[in-house]
């Protein structure tokens, strides 16, 4: 299943309310493709419209990055930045380390490339536990560590900035490339964190990003910075894609610089604080006794249940009702965490959305 595909809504979501920022967006990429003169019959450079690199850099500066544009790359989406990565820093048979609980997307990646995984324990709160990752480093030769310090899926956990920095310096000793996910670093509404980039003074980290999350899918649109790996990451980008759509770049290029992005992120971020409250809410009311994650940021949160209970026939159960989840297990390759779910709060909680999710409970016996 594909990032874009990976879904865990309730029924009732209306698809016809499209936000006022996505409304301004579409605009500015109809700008942008009007202005189209005979560049259009050209392939765009390989590392994207220099215009959207310098709008993403000045967003990374806001995070504690100075990104100079040349260390950025376009790509289509977090998923490829994500493969590139891991092509150019490993080979077949390599070990990579992930984090767990973590994004079964990554595991997808890491079993079509041949790489061998060694699953590092992640706390619901505080991410990956660094000083089990450094115990790991002493019995295994790894090339690299793939990791979400940001709102990570599916706990939505934050790395302190002692565990970031522990984590670099680890690499540096360990000569290894930490490959940072950040898909959903933008989404926080208490605060943003700084990227793992910006405490990265050895370009071991290559950060990996995308507007999937906070913007939107049907843009297909991400990026990459490699570090000392970028050179070879825009050769393979070169062969594997070519180039990304100018007219695209462009729009959402304009789109950033004449503060729509900004103002519709706020508006965003705020909604989703809304839908996650609203959602701890209804949980409160259950009969069934659990532990739930409270992200201050990301799109969705961990549920713990008692230990009987299976997600997998629990899926089962709420597919025949109609109703679909995301069980815990997709999220090892252990086979752990079978009594848990991801919950979303990424879109409104219709009335039908609520009435599907209390009834869970009852189909849990």
């Amino acid at each position: 299943m594909s990032r874009s595909a990976a879904f865990d809504l309730l029924p009732g979501s209306d698809k016809n309310d499209v936000p006022a920022g996505i409304v301004q967006l579409n605009r500015s990429i109809s700008r942008a493709l009007r202005r189209q003169r005979g560049d259009f019959q050209y392939y765009d450079e390989p590392a994207g419209d220099p215009s959207l690199r310098q709008q993403i850099a000045l967003r990374a500066a806001k995070r504690g990055w100075q990104a100079e544009v040349d260390e950025l790359c376009i790509t289509s989406g977090c998923q490829q930045s994500l493969f590139l990565a891991l092509m150019a820093v490993c080979q077949q048979g390599d070990v990579v380390t992930v984090e767990a609980p973590g994004f079964y997307g990554v595991l997808q990646l890491l079993e079509q490339l041949g790489l061998q995984v060694v699953e590092i324990p992640a706390s619901a709160e505080t991410g990956l536990d660094v000083g089990a990752f450094e115990q790991t480093l002493q019995r295994w030769d790894i090339k690299a560590c793939v990791v979400s310090p940001s709102f990570a899926t599916p706990t939505g956990a934050s790395m302190p900035l002692h565990a970031r920095v522990h984590l670099i310096e680890l690499a540096e000793r360990h000569d290894l490339a930490i490959i940072e996910d950040d898909i959903y670093g933008e989404s926080g509404w208490l605060v943003v964190p700084d990227t793992l980039k910006a405490v990265d003074h050895s370009n071991r980290v290559i950060h990996c990003s995308s507007l999937s999350k906070v913007l939107s899918r049907d843009l297909r649109l991400g990026w990459i910075s490699g570090g000392r790996w970028h050179d070879d990451i825009v050769r393979l980008k070169l062969t594997s894609q070519l180039a990304s759509s100018r007219f695209i770049q462009r729009g959402v290029a304009d789109f950033f610089a004449d503060g729509g992005y900004a103002a519709y992120l706020r508006r965003y971020r705020q909604q989703l604080q809304r839908q996650r409250d609203q959602l701890l809410d209804l949980l409160g009311t259950w009969s069934v006794p659990i532990r739930a994650t409270s992200p201050a940021g990301g799109l969705a949160l961990w549920l713990e249940l008692p230990e009987h209970v299976d997600t997998i026939k629990l899926y089962n159960r709420a597919l025949d009702e109609g109703i679909v989840i995301t069980p815990g297990e997709l999220f090892s390759m252990s086979g752990k965490f079978s009594n848990c779910l991801r919950l979303s709060f990424a879109h409104p909680w219709t009335r039908a959305r609520a009435e599907a999710l209390m009834r869970l409970p009852s189909l849990m016996a």
